[in-house]
């Protein structure tokens, strides 16, 4: 397992992952990161907890509308929502 540092909201964290799929945790980051820029600019949302729980919301509409049917295969979708999961956790222990 590969250690990979990362930054959300201002705090760093150390996520570990399979190098194989370090390109795959990057981008379910740099999605997760904007989720949280989209919450923070619509300036309704207070704090880092309910900053994150509206991300995650908001990514979990998008998953749930998806025709499952399309190109994306829901293994992926599992992968990332998996690995989503863990940076959440990981954030809300800090």
């Amino acid at each position: 397992m590969k250690q990979v540092e990362i930054k959300l909201l201002g705090r760093d964290f150390t996520v570990a992952c399979p190098e194989e799929e370090e390109a795959n945790l990057q981008k379910s980051i740099n999605y997760l990161a904007n989720k949280i820029d989209e919450v923070q600019k619509s300036g309704n949302i207070i704090g880092v907890d309910k900053t994150i729980i509206m991300a995650a919301l908001n990514i979990t509409h998008e998953f749930l509308n998806h025709d499952v049917t399309s190109s994306v295969h829901i293994v992926d979708y599992k992968k990332k929502i998996s690995n989503l999961t863990s940076i959440v956790n990981q954030a809300l222990e800090s």
